[in-house]
C-alpha cells in the first residue's frame, strides 16, 4: 500500500499555471511521504496522517487552492469506485480490472435461500455480501468462467435469527467477464448465474447521488435498484458507520452515526409513507431497503431529521470526593466542545456489596440548540463502562456511575465517546425511474 499511495501523489501533476504556494504545498506532500517511509514506525503514525486518510472513501487532501484547480482535482477524484452494497472505495491497482454487482438478488433452492445484497471481484479477492433467512450455514462456493471452484477463505455474520447478514471472502484469483456462478455445496446441481460488471471509476459522489451538508456532517445519498425494493446507500467523507436503533444508548462505537428509529422517513409526491425494513438492527449498515410504490410514484423522499454522532474524544479527569454518603461537588471539563459540570456525588453499595458512586451531571439544554452533547461513557482502570441515568424526556445523560474505592479521596475517570445529539434534517429528493431493475439472475 506504501508504494500505492506513493504513486498516487507522484502521479498527481503540477500545472505550470498553479499558484507557487499550491506547488509547494504538494511538493511537501511528496517530501513528507518519503520521510514517514524512513521513519521509525512509532513516529511514522502521526506523520502519515497527515498525508493521508485510508477509509472506504480515498480522497487525498493538499490544499484548497489545489483541489479548486480542475486538473488536480481529476488525478484526485478518478480513483473513486462505488460498489453498490459495499459503498466507495480508493482504486489501488490500475492493472487488473474489477466486477461487481450492480443490484442485489435472491437466490433460493429447494432446501435454503438468501438475498445477496453485494459482490465485489478483485485481482485476488472476492467480497460477497449477503442475507440469509434461516441460521444454518450457508456453505457456498464459486465457479468461475472457466470452470474452477472455489471455497469460502473466511466469513462474519451478524444479525437476528432469520434474518442474518453474512459476509464471505474467497482469496483467490477468480476469472470473471460478464458473470460468475454461485452453488450451495450440498446441492451442486442447483446452479445460480450471477450477472457482473465491470467497475468504472467516478468524478466524485455528486455524480451518482444528492448530498446535503448540516453541522459540517455531509452526506450523500446514492440510489441503486434492488428488484422490487428501494435501495439507498449512505456516505460520509469520514465513511462513519450507520446504525439504526430502538434506543439511545445501544453499544455504540466511536465514529459512529446513529439514527433512532422514529427519526428517519420514506415518504412520495403522493403522500404514501414507505417502511423501511431494516429498521431495528443493532448491526451497522450501509444502504436501507424499503418496498416501491406503484408507477405513478415519479420521486420518493428520504428524510433523516436528527442524528446522534459517536465522538472520537477522550478526556482524563481527576474528580476530588468529599467525605460523607453524598454532597456537593464543584468540578466541570469539556468534551468535543461542550462543557459538562460536576454538581453532586452519592456513594452506593451494589447487591454485592461493591462500592460505586454515582456522580451527577449538568451540560447545556439540549432542547434549545440544534447541536448539543447528551451523553458519553466513563470508565476506571476498575470499571471499564459506567451505568447511569438519562432523562426520559430530553435523552440528556443526569447521572454515571462506576466503581470506585472508598479510602480514596480522588477518583481517576476517562470520559470517552460522546455522543453529539445534531438536529438537520438532512433530506434528499430522488426520482423513483433510478430503482428501476434491469437485472435478470439465470438459475439452473
Amino acid at each position: 500500500m506504501s508504494n500505492n499511495i506513493k504513486q498516487a501523489i507522484d502521479d498527481i501533476p503540477i500545472p505550470a499555471s498553479l499558484h507557487e504556494r499550491s506547488v509547494m504545498g504538494i511538493h511537501q506532500a511528496k517530501a513528507e511521504w518519503e520521510t514517514a517511509l524512513v521513519t521509525p514506525k512509532r513516529k511514522r503514525k502521526r506523520l502519515k496522517n497527515r498525508i493521508i486518510s485510508a477509509s472506504m472513501i480515498g480522497v487525498i487532501s493538499i490544499s484548497a487552492a489545489a483541489v479548486f484547480n480542475p486538473q488536480i482535482s481529476e488525478a484526485i477524484q478518478r480513483a473513486l469506485q462505488f460498489i453498490p452494497g459495499i459503498g466507495v472505495v480508493q482504486k489501488s491497482d490500475n492493472t487488473t480490472d474489477s466486477y461487481m454487482l450492480t443490484e442485489p438478488v435472491d437466490i433460493k433452492n429447494s432446501k435454503q435461500s438468501a438475498t445477496i445484497t453485494a459482490m465485489l471481484v478483485q485481482k485476488d479477492l472476492t467480497t460477497l455480501e449477503m442475507i440469509k433467512y434461516s441460521n444454518d450455514y450457508y456453505d457456498i462456493k464459486i465457479k468461475d468462467e472457466s470452470g474452477k471452484v472455489h471455497k469460502i477463505s473466511s466469513g462474519d455474520t451478524g444479525g437476528e435469527e432469520g434474518y442474518e447478514y453474512v459476509t464471505y471472502k474467497f482469496n483467490a484469483q477468480i476469472d470473471v467477464k460478464d458473470h460468475v456462478q454461485l452453488f450451495f455445496a450440498d446441492k451442486p446441481n442447483e446452479v445460480f448465474t450471477i450477472p457482473l460488471s465491470k467497475v468504472d471509476t467516478i468524478d466524485n459522489l455528486n455524480a451518482i447521488g444528492e448530498s446535503v451538508e448540516n453541522h459540517d456532517l455531509k452526506i450523500t445519498a446514492i440510489p441503486t435498484p434492488a428488484g422490487d425494493k428501494g435501495r439507498i446507500f449512505l456516505s460520509t467523507e469520514d465513511s462513519n458507520r450507520f446504525r439504526y436503533t430502538e434506543y439511545v444508548f445501544s453499544s455504540f462505537e466511536k465514529g459512529d452515526l446513529v439514527i433512532m428509529n422514529e427519526n428517519i422517513s420514506v415518504t412520495d409526491e403522493l403522500g404514501n409513507d414507505y417502511p423501511i425494513d431494516n429498521k431495528g438492527t443493532w448491526i451497522s449498515f450501509k444502504d436501507i431497503y424499503f418496498n416501491l410504490g406503484s408507477s405513478d410514484v415519479k420521486n420518493y423522499t428520504l428524510s433523516i431529521p436528527q442524528l446522534i454522532s459517536v465522538g472520537r474524544e477522550e478526556v482524563k479527569l481527576s474528580i476530588n470526593i468529599p467525605d460523607g454518603e453524598e454532597g456537593p461537588l464543584n468540578q466541570s471539563f469539556d468534551i468535543a466542545g461542550f462543557p459538562v459540570e460536576l454538581t453532586k456525588f452519592k456513594k452506593l453499595k451494589s447487591r454485592f456489596n461493591e462500592d460505586y458512586i454515582a456522580i451527577y451531571v449538568e451540560m447545556p439544554n439540549t432542547l434549545q440548540l440544534s447541536r448539543s452533547l447528551k451523553y458519553f461513557y466513563v470508565s476506571t482502570d476498575t470499571s471499564i463502562e459506567n451505568g447511569g441515568a438519562y432523562d426520559s424526556t430530553t435523552g440528556v445523560m443526569k447521572f454515571f456511575e462506576v466503581k470506585y474505592d472508598p479510602n480514596s479521596t480522588k477518583l481517576d475517570v476517562k470520559v470517552s465517546k460522546p455522543m453529539i445529539d445534531m438536529k438537520g434534517p438532512w433530506k434528499f429528493e430522488i426520482a423513483a425511474d433510478t430503482f428501476k431493475s434491469q437485472q435478470v439472475v439465470e438459475h439452473e
